[in-house]
């Protein structure tokens, strides 16, 4: 009868864990996966109705957040801290029509702080 009950508890903790997967890889680290607040720095510029920002190796990021919060920094260097958005994840906002980023594609960043460097872009573009 133990072995039966303990067979039982396996099998339901088994299906539990199946239901509520972990983020991390086969480690087991919750953590491992989850997005890690990043800083950034660079000129905020818009284009094409984006709000992006340009770093000093030319890097395009698109960011995401308040727009009329952002557009205040239009034109000057930031320094952001930022997370990273799966556009792929169906709970975004920011996932692509095709559900496939093109190759090209700016990486795209959750604002979660930003501080003015500069009144003016030191940044390439």
């Amino acid at each position: 009868m133990r072995t039966l009950l303990l067979l039982s508890l396996s099998l339901s903790s088994a299906a539990l864990a199946q239901e509520f997967p972990t983020k991390g890889p086969a480690t087991g680290d919750p953590n491992e996966n989850a997005s890690r607040p990043k800083t950034y720095q660079g000129c905020v510029i818009r284009a094409n109705k984006t709000i992006m920002l340009a770093d000093q190796s030319n890097r395009d990021y698109k960011l995401v957040g308040d727009d009329k919060s952002l557009d205040s920094y239009i034109g000057k260097e930031v320094r952001i801290t930022a997370t990273d958005v799966n556009t792929n994840d169906p709970s975004s906002d920011e996932r692509s029509v095709s559900g496939t980023e093109p190759q090209n594609a700016p990486k795209s960043l959750s604002v979660e702080n930003i501080e003015k460097v500069s009144d003016y872009c030191s940044s390439p573009k």
